[in-house]
C-alpha cells in the first residue's frame, strides 16, 4: 500500500521509489540538488554482523516530507503501459477539480472521445492555451451494460471557473435534473480530501484511462 506523506516526517530512498515514479538513476540525479542541510540526515541501520567483518551497521539516508515534492515531484508523464508508475504519478499531482460524468448508454471508446474533446475544448479555452493537466479513467456503470468516467484537472493558473467547466461538460454529458444526477463537480480540497479524490479515480484502470496534459 502507497506510504501517504501526511504519516511520516522522514523518508528513505525506497520509501521515495515508492512513492514517486522514478527510477534509481532518476533518485541519484534528484538528491544531488539538495543544497539544505537541515532536510537530510542518516540514522544507522543495525545489521546482522557476519563473520569475520567489523561491519555491524549500515548508514541511511532520509528525507524530510517538507523538501520531497520539491526534488522529486516534478516528473515527465508516465509510460501508460506501467500502471503503478501511472499510480504514482497522479497521486503526486496537485489536482485542482475532481469529478464524474455519467452519460447514458455510453461505451469505452465513446467516453475517451468524449473526454478528449473536453479537454481541448477547456484547454484552447477563449482561443487561449491554457497550462492544463487532465487525467480520467472509465469504470463500469452498477445497474446496466454501459460505462462512467472519473476525472481529476490541474489547473495551475487558476483560469477556470467551476461554470465554465459545468458548461463543458454539459456538451459530451446530459446536464443533471431534480431526479438524476450525471455531473458531478467539485473543487479538490486536500484538507478533507486528502489522497481520496485521487484514490478514488485510480479505483479501476482496465476499461481504459489517460493523462492528457
Amino acid at each position: 500500500m502507497q506510504k501517504q506523506l501526511d504519516k511520516k516526517e522522514w523518508f528513505n530512498k525506497n520509501d521515495i521509489l515508492e512513492i514517486y515514479p522514478i527510477g534509481i538513476t532518476t533518485y541519484k540525479s534528484r538528491i544531488k540538488r539538495l543544497s539544505s542541510p537541515q532536510y537530510s540526515r542518516y540514522t544507522r541501520f543495525n545489521s546482522l554482523k557476519l563473520e569475520n567483518s567489523n561491519l555491524d551497521a549500515i548508514p541511511i539516508r532520509e528525507i524530510h516530507r517538507d523538501i520531497l515534492n520539491e526534488l522529486f515531484g516534478d516528473t515527465r508523464r508516465p509510460n501508460l503501459s506501467d500502471t503503478s508508475k501511472v499510480v504514482k504519478w497522479v497521486n503526486n499531482c496537485r489536482w485542482h477539480w475532481f469529478g464524474d460524468i455519467v452519460p447514458s448508454k455510453t461505451l469505452p471508446n465513446e467516453l475517451k472521445g468524449k473526454m478528449k474533446y473536453l479537454f481541448k475544448s477547456l484547454k484552447n479555452d477563449g482561443g487561449k492555451e491554457n497550462n492544463l493537466v487532465m487525467f480520467y479513467s472509465i469504470e463500469p456503470n452498477s445497474d446496466d451494460s454501459f460505462f462512467h468516467c472519473h476525472f481529476l484537472i490541474r489547473d495551475d493558473l487558476s483560469v477556470l471557473k467551476e461554470k465554465e467547466i459545468t458548461n463543458r461538460l454539459e456538451l459530451v454529458c446530459e446536464p443533471n435534473t431534480s431526479t438524476e444526477t450525471r455531473i458531478y463537480l467539485k473543487k479538490y480540497d486536500y484538507y478533507n480530501f486528502g489522497k481520496r479524490g485521487s484514490d478514488y479515480t485510480l479505483k479501476r484502470l482496465e476499461y481504459g484511462f489517460e493523462i492528457m496534459k
